[in-house]
């Protein structure tokens, strides 16, 4: 056992107390001041380990704790080591995992957003946001309209295409700057004159034709073409042929146009780009293929101008017949389509946050505007949608790691600022960054996050309650009790359970202990509100009857004193720095009935919390005390009556006698003792006074006690050939204190006295007054014999105070320290302390510190 090495780690104990290592190798039992040593204290120790259930919960508890005590050596010796490219390179292993999965995990999202779930919750929150880019109708921009008026009128449809001819003849002769017929022109009419009438009539201005597509989406591609292309004659005088396909989502919206649409090697321009003026994008994008094998590339977002009717339209039989002005179509960009329902293409658009039916050729009007004034929106590639997600991610795993808590509020916010950020974008910049990929992507991560965040707590948990289990059971805990846990309980479960049990055990045991000790305790929080009580401390009180709970409710502390007669002028401390509750706080006090306690108050700090949580109160009964203190004062008076009335007898006897024969040596001497009994018995009462005497405090001003004082004592001054000096500033008159002023009085006549009567004829006395903020000083000075340094902290101590008394004074009266023993008790009982210097044959200085706020 010599040779092995010590212990020096410390585990904390469950009243926050550190326990030195080498308390957990022997038994809690034994008593502390008696260690048995050598083999036969072992001996006895295993003995006593030996009895019931102590042995084998012992060894258990000794395996756990050197178990758990040999990591935290290790993990400590690990963290004192400077750190080396080694453990850097684990520590980046450790991190590998989160960061791959930080990597990888928006990379996987921006692949779900491309799928049905994610897309159409995208767009749904772009279907709300959509007014926030909403352009304004173009004036340019004019829709024919094969309305139920112009029906009505031609009759059904399909009309003659000369009526078409016609229409394009009144539109070349108005100026008209291009049209767009968004007419099926794919077969030839039973009247060939019409057609050559029509192709004509298009050669006047420009006009495109759309092209119409022929194919299924999930039949695989057979066609070498699979557009219908308009007859020859119309597509040679057409300036331009495109698609005009509308592609809807997935929920039946159409929201976007692609460019370009089509097989692979035969994909067609959007027919608005050719009304626009806009050359066809290339072909460097891939866009989306569907079943068939069509590809659409370069998806345009529609911002809508608004709902239906948004721009001017005008019925095709007004145009017809030249009802209109010709200023009124000089110059505009003509779109001739159906927007009877049956008709023509009717699709649901997103207007003005909700789904509405509108007119493909409204739709057309839309995308034409938009490209016109390049007003698009822009979708970003895979690059950028790849850091629009990670970017609130990697914020969001930043703000986990950084900061304990609260991770729900900062997930929350990141998810706001996203969606505010996505707004932004597409208000100011015209970007569409769909906010429902990276909001999900959040939540996915705070789960993961919290999950694991748990799992770290439920490890932390079984790791402290190993720990507290490895701890040897005290000397007055409680066996643990025969209980049965669930069946299916983990490990770490039952590990859990039994420190929750013993930690209960103990609080129940400290709770009886506490609640049937016969001192009276409270507990105060750090503001001094009482918060628990037993049942000695509401006796003493005068709430015997009311219940714990009720106890609790009672007011601040020192408000509950207030109401009790104050004992003693000593503040209450404890140690350390104390609370401003403490400082209002006396250490003795007096209930009604006559009751006197002491307040005792020790801090409850909790491990290593910097400051106490709270404060324990001990309410010591000196009731007592107090009244043998009462009946020894009371003895005391009774003795001292009995020595005065013989003394006084004997001194008027004195008297008769050297009136009769006149004095003599033996009558001088016996005047002489019998003065020193009395002096003895008057010093006897007044020490005994200070000890036991009710204090009556009151405001008094210093410098009228100190001219009390000097005045008192001026006549012996005077027989005793002294001068008496009072010092004190002008501004120090008017210190106030609260004291006792009789008693104070009294003190410092003693100090006077006893300076007179130790200094030589014709010296000096001198009683000064000095103060602070703090203190209030009253010290006075001599020139006479002086005394040792050790016979000074004698006197001051209180002990041997016999033997300062020198033979001097009048009439040889010899002084025992009883007056002096009175002024230390009156200086305590103030709440001050008495000090002083002297040396032989130099004198003596003693001074009074009072403190200013007691």
């Amino acid at each position: 056992m010599e040779g092995r090495r010590p212990r020096r780690a410390a585990v904390v104990g469950l009243a926050g107390q550190a326990l030195p290592a080498g308390d957990l190798a022997r038994p809690r039992f034994r008593d502390p001041t008696r260690r048995p040593a050598g083999h036969a204290g072992r001996q006895r120790d295993r003995r006593a380990l030996c009895a019931g259930w102590a042995l084998p919960l012992a060894r258990q508890r000794d395996r756990r704790r050197n178990a758990l005590r040999g990591a935290i050596h290790r993990r400590q010796h690990r963290c004192a080591r400077p750190m080396s490219f080694r453990r850097w390179t684990m520590r980046l292993r450790a991190l590998g995992a989160p960061l791959a999965a930080l990597i990888v995990f928006p990379a996987l999202l921006v692949w779900l957003a491309q799928r049905p779930g994610l897309e159409q919750l995208d767009m749904h929150f772009y279907d709300r946001a959509l007014p926030l880019a909403a352009q304004s109708p173009s004036p340019e921009i004019l829709i024919i309209a094969i309305d139920e008026s112009s029906l009505a009128a031609l009759g059904k449809w399909p009309w003659p295409r000369e009526t078409h001819a016609k229409l394009l003849d009144r539109l070349a002769d108005a100026g008209a700057k291009s049209v767009m017929l968004d007419l099926l022109l794919m077969e030839p009419s039973d009247d060939a004159v019409h057609d050559e009438r029509l192709a004509q009539a298009m050669g006047r201005l420009p006009v495109c034709l759309p092209l119409q597509a022929n194919r299924t989406p999930s039949i695989p591609r057979v066609a070498p073409d699979e557009f219908l292309s308009p007859l020859p004659m119309f597509r040679e005088r057409a300036s331009g042929v495109g698609h005009a396909e509308l592609v809807l989502d997935a929920d039946g919206i159409a929201r976007s146009l692609f460019m370009r649409l089509g097989p692979p090697d035969n994909a067609r321009p959007y027919i608005g780009l050719l009304m626009a003026g806009r050359v066809p994008p290339s072909s460097r994008s891939q866009g989306v293929t569907d079943g068939a094998g069509w590809r659409y590339a370069d998806r345009l977002l529609i911002p809508y101008a608004g709902p239906r009717g948004s721009y001017r339209t005008v019925p095709y039989v007004n145009v017809l017949r030249g009802e209109l002005p010709r200023e009124f179509l000089r110059d505009r960009i003509v779109l001739v389509g159906s927007t009877t329902a049956g008709l023509g293409d009717q699709v649901v658009a997103p207007l003005a946050g909700h789904a509405q039916l509108l007119a493909g050729v409204e739709v057309h009007a839309n995308a034409i505007d938009q490209l016109m004034h390049r007003r698009s929106i822009r979708v970003p590639g895979w690059l950028e949608s790849y850091f629009w997600i990670a970017l609130p991610l990697w914020l969001a795993a930043w703000l986990f790691w950084r900061f304990e808590g609260a991770g729900l509020t900062r997930l929350v916010g990141v998810a706001l600022g996203s969606v505010l950020v996505s707004v932004a974008a597409l208000y100011w910049l015209r970007w569409w960054l769909a906010p429902a990929t990276p909001v999900v992507g959040l939540l996915a991560l705070y789960l993961i996050w919290n999950w694991g965040r748990q799992r770290s707590q439920l490890r932390y948990l079984q790791q402290r309650a190993e720990l507290l289990q490895a701890l040897p059971a005290g000397a007055f805990e409680l066996p643990p009790a025969d209980w049965r846990q669930p069946r299916h309980a983990l490990p770490s479960n039952r590990v859990l359970d039994c420190a929750i049990s013993r930690m209960v055990g103990l609080q129940v045991l400290a709770e009886s202990t506490i609640q049937a000790m016969p001192v009276g305790v409270l507990l105060c929080d750090s503001q001094g509100l009482v918060v628990g009580s037993n049942a000695a401390a509401r006796e003493l009180l005068g709430v015997a009857n009311c219940s714990e709970a009720a106890t609790r409710q009672l007011q601040h502390l020192p408000d509950l004193l207030r109401s009790m007669r104050r004992q003693s002028n000593t503040l209450a401390h404890t140690d350390g720095a104390s609370p401003a509750w403490i400082g209002q706080v006396h250490s003795e006090y007096a209930t009604k009935d006559e009751r006197h306690f002491q307040l005792l108050i020790a801090p409850v700090i909790p491990g290593a919390a910097p400051a106490p949580s709270g404060y324990i109160v001990a309410l010591a009964d000196l009731t007592s005390e107090r009244r043998a203190q009462q009946q020894r004062e009371l003895w005391h008076r009774f003795l001292s009556h009995d020595l005065r009335n013989p003394q006084a007898s004997i001194l008027a006897l004195i008297d008769l006698e050297e009136l009769d024969a006149g004095a003599s040596p033996l009558t001088s001497a016996i005047r002489r003792e019998a003065l020193r009994t009395l002096q003895l018995a008057e010093e006897f009462l007044d020490v005994s006074h200070a000890w036991t005497g009710k204090y009556r405090f009151a405001p008094a001003h210093l410098g009228a006690l100190l001219l009390d004082a000097r005045d008192q004592v001026s006549a012996y001054a005077s027989r005793r050939q002294a001068e008496l000096v009072l010092r004190m500033a002008e501004e120090d008159e008017e210190i106030e204190l609260s004291v006792d002023a009789a008693l104070l009085t009294r003190a410092v006549v003693n100090l006077l006295n006893n300076a007179i009567r130790h200094s030589p004829p014709g010296s000096g006395v001198q009683l000064c007054l000095a103060a602070d903020e703090r203190e209030v000083a009253i010290a006075v000075i001599d020139q006479g014999t002086g005394m040792s340094e050790q016979t000074l902290q004698q006197l001051l101590s209180g002990t041997n105070e016999a033997s300062v008394g020198q033979p001097s004074g009048e009439q040889g009266i010899r002084s025992h320290g009883l007056g002096f023993e009175f002024v230390r008790t009156v200086v305590a009982r103030h709440g001050g302390t008495i000090d002083g210097i002297a040396a032989p044959d130099a004198g003596s200085t003693f001074w009074m510190l009072l403190p200013r706020q007691v």
